[in-house]
């Protein structure tokens, strides 16, 4: 690749120095042409885009040096302009700079030597110049994109529906949208810099707890919002990847989106409304069909059956189907009653008439109990249940008749998708389980660990939600009423519990459960 000769003009109306610059010039190795006035340098200046530097006499007929470089700039030419003059006068100097000349040179004995380290000072300064420009282009360039960036942004984060809210990591507030404002009415301005927990104590507030708790995952929680209406908050901490290795690193915030779920709630509750109601006049009509359906098969096989030929293949098949479809009648509406108390228990709960009736109780006695309800079932499927339950279990306040309802639950849905392997049943405190101790409370943590089908990750997050089953419900037979899961959900948060699960699909699943430790002065004597 050949690298272009740097061209070099000279200007100026006397031949021998014309003649003798450009010796100078062409022996340093760079290519020269000549003009012999101002004018004649603009017009080649005009034609000639790649002429790199013009080294110009000051005073020539036609057009001088001072008036060239004016012209040169009219004309959005930005070639740098050195002035050559033999008045040694520094207002000479002066006049060339403040009129755009990059430099100047003096006609005397060392032009020879100065004329090269001129012109090579020019052009590097000129470069730098050119340079400085395109930087200041691409920052100019680069704000405009950030501002136009930070501009859209907001405009989003101003027009959300959700309101939004993000603290640092000392839970002062950083950011606030209005949206969140019109949630809690307040002017979203005034809440910069105020912290969170003073702002929303007792609302928000908790979620920061969780987050501190569950780093790695968002947190959720129902809040108050202003005007007796109902939001749902989804919290997540902010950390700041690690420029080297971008991994997550440092702490630095949290982010809450919040949602009015206020017309959400109310249609849900008239769905529960319209559930119940539906229930409790379901339920005496189909308790007589099963009542009537039990008398019809006693008296059939009791009175009619004995009077008819069995001994007759097309009498024999009859009376079986006969006795068959019966039994799907009681076993279907069986089924269906089951729906129905599942359906009026669950909405007793979330209105809150149920009566609890909680008293110091035993985890392991409860288990037990379960364990003993349900061993039949383990036994003719020929599924092992396992227990590990460690000793010295403190007591917990709870419902033992609800519990015991949840762990049965539990096991009986193990046992549902557990074709091959074991069922484990464990017991431990948190605390021993590396789980931290929050607020001074400890808790006692509940696992039924199964070796069954799994669940898929996707469907994790539904097995809590009423009507939700596991699988393709078009392919595969449901096996229960889908409100089992929703009822254990509702029977351990009320006593100050968690539930949840892990899985992997094809190896099994673990449902878990905890509830608070009764405190000391509280707790019987003796522990298990």
């Amino acid at each position: 690749m050949t690298i272009p000769t740097t061209k070099i003009l000279i200007v100026d109306d006397d031949i021998f120095v014309r003649e003798m610059l450009s010796s100078i010039l062409e022996a340093s190795g760079y290519s020269v042409v000549t003009a012999e006035n101002g004018r004649e340098a603009l017009e080649k200046s005009i034609a000639d885009s790649t002429i790199d530097l013009i080294v110009s006499d000051v005073n020539m007929p036609e057009m001088g040096g001072i008036q060239l470089i004016k012209e040169i700039r009219n004309q959005g030419l930005e070639v740098p302009i050195i002035m050559v003059t033999g008045v040694s006068d520094i207002s000479v100097a002066v006049d060339a700079l403040s009129s755009g000349a990059i430099d100047y040179v003096l006609k005397d004995e060392g032009i020879e030597e100065t004329i090269n380290i001129t012109v090579n000072r020019a052009l590097v300064k000129h470069q730098l110049k050119l340079q400085n420009l395109q930087l200041i282009a691409d920052l100019a360039a680069k704000t405009t994109e950030q501002e136009d960036t930070l501009s859209y942004l907001t405009a989003i984060i101003n027009n959300m529906p959700d309101g939004l809210l993000v603290t640092n990591s000392q839970t002062r507030i950083t950011l606030a949208n209005p949206a969140l404002g019109r949630m809690y009415g307040v002017n979203e301005t005034d809440l910069l810099g105020k912290d969170c927990q003073e702002v929303f104590n007792g609302n928000l507030a908790p979620l920061f707890e969780m987050i501190c708790l569950h780093l790695d995952h968002p947190v959720s929680a129902q809040v108050e919002l202003d005007g007796g209406r109902t939001g749902s908050a989804v919290a997540a901490a902010i950390s700041k990847k690690q420029a080297s290795s971008g991994k997550s690193g440092e702490f630095i915030g949290n982010l809450v989106i919040v949602r009015d779920v206020t017309s959400e709630k109310e249609v849900e509750r008239m769905k529960d409304d319209f559930l119940s109601t539906v229930s409790h006049e379901l339920r005496t009509p189909l308790t007589s069909v099963l009542g009537f359906t039990k008398v019809i098969r006693k008296k059939l096989e009791e009175v009619v059956f004995p009077q008819l030929q069995l001994d007759d293949a097309k009498t024999g098949r009859t009376v079986q189907q006969i006795n068959d479809n019966i039994g799907i009648i009681i076993s279907e509406g069986e089924r269906l009653t089951t729906l129905i108390n599942d359906v009026l228990d669950l909405s007793k709960m979330e209105a809150g008439k149920i009566e609890w009736k909680r008293e110091p109780a035993s985890i392991p006695e409860i288990l037990g109990h379960a364990i003993a309800a349900t061993t039949s079932l383990f036994e003719n499927k020929g599924i092992p249940i396992i227990k590990d339950i460690k000793a010295g279990i403190p007591y917990v306040s709870c419902d033992r008749d609800r519990i015991v309802q949840v762990v049965i639950n539990l096991l009986s849905n193990a046992l549902k998708f557990t074709d091959n392997g074991s069922v484990t049943v464990t017991a431990r405190r948190s605390s021993d389980n590396g789980f931290p101790v929050k607020n001074g409370q400890d808790f006692i943590m509940v696992s039924i660990v199964d070796t069954g089908i799994g669940i898929a990750e996707k469907d994790q997050n539904n097995v809590f939600e009423k009507f939700k089953q596991v699988g393709d419900t078009l392919t595969d037979r449901p096996k229960g009423t889908g409100l089992g899961l929703p009822i254990c959900k509702q029977i351990v948060e009320y006593h100050g519990g968690k539930i949840w699960v892990e899985s992997s699909l094809g190896k099994g699943s673990v449902f878990s459960f905890n509830l608070p430790v009764l405190s000391g002065d509280m707790a019987p004597s003796n522990m298990d």
